[in-house]
């Protein structure tokens, strides 16, 4: 409401409606009133400006402007509680005061009254917007009331002219710029619309018709709406238009040159999207400082509360024992305990843990000298060492185990969650807006839009478009995604149903795979222990993922497929494959038992960057087959799941025509010669993955070096995308 030129440029030109027949102070009076009643300081600039106004219009009306003035400034003042009804009564009196006393043109007393009411329902129309505001009652705004000001402002501008330009005019221009920069296009529209009405059909403006013009133009984003105008008026200018006079032109290049000017008094210069997309930015931030407050913590009270009770309680019987057998008759307490100051707690209590150390304390310059100091130094060392044999605080378990691992753990885990939210290059929002808003221009019915993953390097949009087949809509929707998007893009096919097609907006696909299984039980089972996961993910990655459980059987077989199952709903989430592994392994390693574990081979495929990643917890070595017999071994240095903190990620790049193979130990035991079996992939890998796999197990199958395990093997194609 503040807006100190706006309301500069409504009390002048709103005072000039004085001009109007009958009409007097009764736009003005409102007006005043409301701006004064909201910040009584508002009084000093509609002073100024209106009696700057009359001057010019006609000074003899100075007078009745000073007496409405100080009306309204002394009941301002004066009368501080300002009731709504009051309030009414107030300016339906100076209404009506003003037009029958103090303008004696008008001696019709009804006719006053009449247009005094129209004063005070154009008041209570200002007040109902702003209670509007207060209320959260959407359908109100105080725009409205701008855009009623706006044109009465228009309307008294009528009354002043300067070198065949009627102010109207440029006010009129002025105002329509404003609506449409501070993003109310449709209230801009109204206010032009109406604005060119009056102008033309009422004062017989024909220039009037360049109101809607310079409120469409304004429409434009940035600085192409005045260089739109500009260009606009200057070709107006050269081409001699009769219906736009030259003056008219040139005065519209004014206007536009001066609303730049004051442009940032007037319109915020943050949209309502930039500060929600500010606040989504600091809400993320927040989220991930508590995090990881929260994870430090949790870290802090571990190592609180690391020692046990028992571990306690005989830790400080020892260094009772120590004070009351040395301390108390000691000659030297007094300079000792003087200059050991909240020390010597400590240095008893080391001396207990560390009495069978000949070098503790050497480098620590404050306890050399409380030894030199203390005259029974060597009894109490051999002291320390019985107390810590007859307490046996070796034998007793100085860490809580089971705490301190499981906090330890979930805090590693929330940092690892929020590094992994840290990490993300988030896509600009405005990129989704715009691809949405590209495929309405073509001419689809978008029924469906939803962005599921918004990472730069990993982008998700879920989109349904009704009544078009996913090979016509196909071109169209990469089109418009590589228009938007800094990376090309690709269109996979969901589903249809009901005449609609649902579609995945993802980063390019540069590759495509064809894969096959097929596993084995061990010989005298009839279930095999093993489980293997492929799995498309609904962007443009791919996953493969074999586990091997303890032992053999049913039990191996629900211990490997508990394994599988997590692993398959971690990857749903909007995290990352390797933090997700890394959050699955950290709670099967907090757990409190081990005895059961299973071996996980997982392999994750970027079909965009053609780029896979391999993680090992204690699997089998796998192979990356190229076309030119070359072949790369990848080979496990990790324990099985959870036994160890932290996995270690393998990359390797990808070309078409590339064999990738998984398999469990049980080929690999079953087999004499791992280069006999490198050989013997080669020899096949122009068959089908299916057919690869199904000759991997019977090769294995036929050497019976062993009773052998669970065999499981999985066969990847690489196969280069077509453009």
């Amino acid at each position: 409401m503040n807006k100190y030129l706006n309301i500069i440029i409504i009390s002048f030109f709103s005072a000039l409606t004085l001009a109007l027949k009958n009409v007097g102070y009764v736009f003005f009076i409102p007006i005043a009133c409301f701006f004064t009643f909201s910040n009584p300081k508002n009084i000093l600039l509609i002073a100024a400006s209106s009696i700057l106004a009359i001057l010019l219009y006609d000074y003899h009306h100075v007078w009745s402007l000073l007496i409405v003035l100080s009306l309204i400034t002394i009941y301002t003042f004066v009368y501080k509680e300002k009731q709504y009804l009051i309030n009414l009564v107030f300016i339906l009196l100076v209404n009506f005061l003003s037009l029958s006393f103090l303008l004696k043109e008008n001696k019709d007393y009804i006719l006053n009254l009449i247009f005094s009411f129209i004063g005070v329902a154009l008041y209570s129309y200002f007040t109902y917007n702003m209670e509007g505001i207060a209320h959260s009652v959407r359908s109100r705004n105080f725009t409205y009331n701008e855009v009623i000001m706006a044109i009465i402002s228009v309307i008294g501008a009528t009354a002043l002219s300067v070198s065949g330009i009627n102010f109207a005019l440029p006010v009129a221009m002025f105002f329509a710029m404003y609506f449409s920069k501070n993003q109310y296009p449709l209230h801009s529209v109204f206010f032009s619309l109406i604005s060119m009405f009056f102008l033309r059909f009422v004062f017989a403006l024909e220039e009037s018709l360049l109101i809607p013009f310079v409120s469409a133009f304004y429409m434009f984003p940035s600085f192409y709406a005045p260089i739109a105008l500009v260009c606009f008026s200057l070709l107006g200018i050269l081409s001699k238009m009769d219906i736009f006079p030259l003056r008219v032109l040139e005065a519209t290049i004014v206007v536009c040159v001066f609303f730049e000017i004051v442009k940032t008094t007037i319109v915020s210069a943050k949209t309502s999207e930039k500060i929600i997309k500010n606040v989504y930015q600091r809400a993320t931030e927040n989220i991930n400082n508590e995090i990881i407050s929260f994870a430090s913590f949790l870290d802090l009270f571990s190592k609180k509360f690391a020692t046990t009770k028992e571990y306690s309680q005989k830790l400080s019987g020892g260094i009772n024992s120590l004070t009351r057998n040395y301390c108390e008759a000691c000659y030297v307490r007094g300079e000792c305990f003087s200059n050991n100051k909240g020390k010597l707690y400590d240095y008893l209590k080391n001396m207990i843990l560390y009495s069978k150390r000949k070098d503790h304390g050497n480098e620590d310059p404050d306890f050399l000298s409380f030894t030199k100091l203390c005259p029974y130094i060597v009894e109490m060392r051999k002291s320390c060492m019985l107390i810590n044999e007859r307490l046996n605080l070796s034998a007793v378990a100085t860490k809580a185990n089971a705490l301190v691992a499981q906090l330890n753990g979930i805090s590693n885990v929330l940092r690892q969650f929020s590094v992994d939210n840290a990490l993300k290059t988030e896509i600009d929002y405005e990129v989704f807006a715009n691809i949405h808003r590209g495929l309405n221009d073509y001419g689809f019915n978008v029924c469906y839009f939803e962005v599921l993953k918004n990472r730069a390097d990993d982008f998700l949009i879920e989109i349904g478009i009704k009544g078009e087949n996913y090979m016509n809509l196909k071109p169209i929707v990469e089109a418009v995604g590589n228009h938007y998007m800094e990376n090309e893009t690709s269109c996979i096919f969901k589903n249809a149903s009901r005449g609609k097609t649902y579609v995945n907006l993802v980063p390019k696909i540069n590759f495509e795979i064809e894969y096959g299984y097929g596993a084995l039980a061990q010989e005298g089972n009839n279930v095999c222990g093993d489980n293997y996961l492929i799995k498309q993910l609904n962007n443009s990655r791919l996953i493969a993922a074999i586990s091997d459980g303890m032992g053999k059987g049913y039990l191996a077989y629900q211990e490997s497929g508990n394994t599988l199952k997590f692993v398959d709903e971690i990857t749903k989430t909007a995290i990352s494959t390797e933090t997700g592994l890394q959050i699955l392994n950290t709670f099967y390693f907090i757990q409190d038992y081990l005895e059961k574990y299973s071996t996980l081979d997982f392999l994750e495929i970027n079909r965009s960057k053609g780029e896979l990643t391999f993680y090992k917890m204690g699997a089998a070595s796998s192979y990356i087959f190229h076309q030119d017999n070359s072949f790369v071994k990848v080979t496990n240095t990790g324990l099985p799941f959870g036994i160890e903190e932290m996995i270690e990620a393998k990359k390797y790049p990808i070309q078409g025509g590339d064999l990738i193979i998984m398999a469990s130990d049980g080929i690999f035991e079953n087999i004499d010669s791992e280069k006999e079996l490198e050989d013997f992939i080669n020899g096949i890998k122009h068959l089908s993955p299916q057919k690869i796999t199904y000759e991997i197990l019977n090769y294995a199958r036929s050497q019976r070096k062993k009773g052998g395990d669970d065999m499981s093997v999985i066969s990847l194609k690489i196969i280069a995308a077509q453009d």
